[in-house]
């Protein structure tokens, strides 16, 4: 037997039992994810379109717990002092929405006028630990 068909014939060997390890790590690895909070956000950027200067606009991230565990947002970041943000520091249960609310204030950035955009980042106990949201839109000059 030649040596190129005695490697065929290893490697077709072989193949089952790689196939049925790479099977059992994805399973493993989903199985793991099932055990943890799971972060879920139904969109994760925003865009308040136009706005003039001094004005402050109001929206709100909605997310839901997919995973099995009590999910706590532990800390929501802004980018800059222009952006606050307000969320509930109690657990939401698995399959339950939660709300992060924005205010973002024009006014607070001085000489800032054109294309905005901020990121939010949220820290949690979830098996995605870190999530970025992003605020943007545009700054016109006010009346």
């Amino acid at each position: 037997m030649e040596l190129s068909q005695f490697l065929f014939y290893l490697l077709l060997s072989l193949a089952p039992g790689m196939l049925a390890a790479q099977n059992k790590a994805e399973a493993l690895r989903q199985d793991s994810t099932l055990k943890f909070p799971q972060l879920t956000f139904v969109a994760q950027q925003y865009d308040f379109g136009e706005i003039r200067k001094g004005e402050k606009i109001t929206t709100s991230f909605y997310f839901k717990n997919t995973g099995t565990k009590p999910l706590y947002l532990l800390q929501v970041q802004t980018s800059c002092g222009c952006t606050a943000t307000n969320w509930s520091r109690e657990a939401v249960a698995p399959n339950a929405v939660g709300e992060i609310t924005v205010i973002y204030d024009s006014a607070a950035q001085e000489n800032q006028e054109g294309p905005q955009e901020k990121a939010l980042l949220v820290i949690s106990n979830a098996l995605n630990k870190e999530v970025i949201l992003l605020l943007k839109g545009k700054i016109l000059k006010p009346d």
